[in-house]
């Protein structure tokens, strides 16, 4: 079996199976399960991929063969049981489908609320889809609402159904499991924090013998003191029940600091300040950019006294601006911390100094300034070494924000080489498991693929795709850049239903953390469309065409001209052909200007205006096809997206 199992839901439940296929893909069986037979074969840690149907239904009459597919190649069958999923055509269809392969037996159950906050209790009949009772016996459910399991122990019932095994095999260890969790987290913050009030203690003594110096001293020792007592009480569980018995995460951790944070330390704003900068960091790090967002906004109106932690404040306030698209207002914050700043060698921390700079040239480089931008990383690179050293983190740092930037610039041999000095720094001072050594690879995928090594940016990608999975988890935005990458790939080849699953869970990734005008929205929007039409769906392709359009629109994107050229080719088969002739003759300049030494894309445009003038019955198409395939051709071979598209019209041109 390809999935351990199948999401059956109504889109009004979406967070509910969301919330469900992230917490089967994450969950680690117990040892003592490992190696047992279950449904699918020996069990493993972890369980094989689960399939979440995202598609919109509404405008078919059937099921999509993608679907048909994946509920054949499901061990389990999850509904997701609510009135809305009571009603839904889809789900229901999927429920006979799936007993219909001769595997009613394996259709499992989660009764969840109508909404979170409001737990309403509806009659269970009034719950299950109709095809559920039609099966002849009364469905078996784990139950999330209040009045039932509750959400963890729902989902714990669910999973031994789906795994095959007793509900209090699950439940034991993960209770065990979780009591040993905690007591790891509690021995390793109380040497952490032994350890930085030593440290703490030391500064104050050393600097002791200057007023000023003790003043700086006794902040930091009480800031060190403020951040212990803080971070003791991110694990602290005074009452064993206060888990409810689900796994406690990092992100709990932290929301629960967060909140913890709210009504403390008001008389201490610098210390407040600090703390507040370090969760939102820690925040953008594990990828929840909104939350990390929100926090530092609210933390900019503290009374701060201290220059640096103001600039600190501002300096992540400008990270999260980036993280979110906003790169003018990113390189306006930069601007304004470095210029304050002053002399750098009379900070505390001199590396405010280099990563303000760095922040501005990466903010800069995303507006297409990339002369001003290699020239502001280039001075946080001299800096860095004279204080650091050539071999140091900042300088391997430095090198891959001038590397990215040539890589926008078109510039690939070049980035290629710092890229490859900034990974060997990284391998060897961090380790391989680093969460940069996977950017680095991604980023070395993406060159190889502009040098068109296809097969060397896959070999790079698929290595970074491990090393995600492992070091920042399921749901991390640069996961989603790296399947959306590979999934690019697979467009290219004509393999369309394979690159769909992987750009739907990358789309779902960045939903949930960036806006739909992101800029990298561009990409997997317009990826999407691709391989929507290559599987025939027409509409939903234009639909992702269009919200391509406006995020690439939004940042004055190099991917509009090409967005439009797709865009025009499925309106001109649509018939659309005066909107569509109208897309080209927008795209034909800004190709030219944006693609200058890609004649290929040119003659793309030129190719497709043939085409779709002798669609019109204007045979002067003819001649534009027949001019512009054999420059296709030389860059695309015929067995590629592009290669096989002019092929095609050169035989229709005669």
């Amino acid at each position: 079996m390809r999935y351990s199992a199948f999401i059956s839901y109504n889109h009004k439940d979406r967070r509910w199976a969301t919330w469900l296929h992230r917490e089967i893909e994450r969950y680690r069986l117990p040892e003592a399960l490992v190696g047992r037979e279950g449904p699918w074969g020996p069990l493993e840690r972890r369980l094989p991929p689960v399939f979440q149907d995202r598609e919109e239904l509404a405008a078919s009459t059937s099921l999509a063969d993608s679907v048909r597919e994946a509920l054949s190649e499901a061990s389990s069958l999850i509904v997701i049981c609510s009135k809305n999923g009571a009603a839904s055509r889809w789900v229901n269809e999927e429920i006979r489908v799936f007993a219909a392969l001769g595997k009613a037996d394996r259709i499992h159950c989660l009764l969840v609320p109508e909404a979170d906050e409001a737990q309403v209790d509806h009659r269970e009949t009034e719950l299950f889809p109709i095809a559920l009772l039609d099966l002849g016996q009364e469905p078996l459910a784990a139950d999330a609402r209040r009045i039932g399991d509750g959400k963890r122990n729902a989902f714990l019932k669910l999973l031994a159904g789906v795994i095959g095994v007793r509900y209090d095999d699950l439940r034991q260890r993960e209770h065990a499991r979780r009591q040993k969790s905690l007591l790891i987290l509690a021995a390793a913050a109380s040497a952490g924090f032994l350890l930085m009030t030593g440290l703490a203690v030391f500064a104050f003594v050393s600097r002791a013998q200057a007023v000023h110096e003790r003043d700086i001293a006794r902040q930091k020792t009480l800031t060190a003191q403020r951040t212990t007592d803080f971070v003791k009480g991110l694990f602290e569980v005074a009452d064993p029940q206060e888990a409810q018995g689900r796994q406690i995460t990092v992100v709990d951790a932290l929301d629960r600091g967060a909140r913890q944070l709210e009504g403390e330390l008001d008389n201490e704003p610098d210390v407040k300040a600090d703390l507040v900068s370090t969760l939102s960091e820690v925040y953008m790090g594990l990828g929840s950019f909104r939350r990390a967002d929100d926090l530092i906004r609210q933390s900019l109106s503290l009374p701060v006294r201290d220059p640096e932690t103001r600039a600190r404040q501002l300096a992540t306030l400008a990270g999260s601006r980036a993280l979110q698209g906003d790169y003018a207002q990113a390189a306006a914050i930069y601007g304004k911390i470095s210029k304050g700043i002053g002399d750098p060698k009379v900070l505390n921390d001199p590396a405010l100094y280099s990563g303000a700079l760095i922040g501005r040239g990466e903010a800069l480089a995303k507006l297409n300034r990339y002369g001003e931008a290699r020239s502001v990383i280039r001075q946080a690179l001299s800096w860095d070494s004279a204080q650091s050293g050539p071999r140091s983190v900042p300088v391997a740092r430095d090198l891959e924000a001038l590397a990215w930037t040539n890589q926008m610039d078109g510039q690939y041999a070049v980035s290629d080489r710092d890229y490859r000095t900034a990974l060997r720094i990284r391998v060897g001072a961090q380790g391989r498991l680093h969460p940069k050594v996977s950017e680095d690879l991604n980023q070395l995928g993406m060159n190889a693929y502009f040098q068109r090594k296809p097969n060397t940016a896959v070999h790079y990608w698929r290595q970074n795709l491990v090393l995600d999975e492992r070091v920042i988890g399921p749901n991390h935005p640069d996961l989603a850049l790296t399947l959306n990458s590979l999934a690019r790939v697979m467009i290219e080849q004509r393999r369309f239903r394979e690159a769909l699953p992987l750009l739907t869970r990358s789309a779902n990734i960045f939903g949930a953390q960036k806006g739909d005008t992101h800029d990298d929205f561009a990409f997997i929007f317009s990826n999407l469309a691709l391989a929507k039409r290559g599987v025939g769906d027409d509409a939903e392709a234009e639909s992702l065409f269009r919200r391509a359009l406006t995020a690439a629109q939004v940042h004055n994107h190099r991917l509009i001209a090409p967005i439009k050229v797709d865009l025009a080719d499925l309106l001109c088969s649509k018939g659309r052909y005066a909107e569509a002739m109208a897309l080209l003759d927008q795209a034909d300049p800004l190709m030219r200007k944006r693609y200058p030494d890609d004649p290929w894309r040119s003659a793309w445009v030129e190719n497709t205006r043939g085409a779709c003038l002798t669609r019109q019955g204007d045979w002067s198409g003819r001649a534009l096809v027949e001019r512009s395939a054999p420059i296709v051709l030389q860059r695309w071979n015929s067995g590629t997206l592009y290669g096989a598209e002019a092929a095609k019209r050169l035989r229709a041109a005669g």
